[in-house]
């Protein structure tokens, strides 16, 4: 058994692999939607599958709201997993 194996069944075993993908899904945020919104992006946080980011910007918001089904497929699918069923954009 490689080393691999061992730390990904130790991560199931103790149920920590949705906190590591929604970990994942939050980097995800600022490396798939560049620095612009990032820079206006005050807090993003993961409640009940529900993915919360404050944002600085009302012009941003309303772009970001208007794309949120896409935003959170293309999120889960880089991911790899359904991590997050809806954004909530604040």
């Amino acid at each position: 058994m490689l080393l691999k194996d061992v730390l990904q069944q130790y991560v199931r075993d103790e149920g920590l692999e949705e906190k590591l993908l929604e970990a994942r899904v939050l980097l995800l945020w600022d490396e798939l939607f560049g620095l612009t919104v990032t820079r206006v992006t005050r807090k993003k946080y993961i409640i009940r599958r529900k993915l919360f980011v404050q944002l600085d910007s009302s012009i941003v918001r309303q772009q970001l709201f208007m794309m949120r089904n896409e935003i959170v497929e293309k999120l889960n699918q880089q991911a790899g997993a359904k991590v997050i069923d809806e954004l909530i954009l604040q």
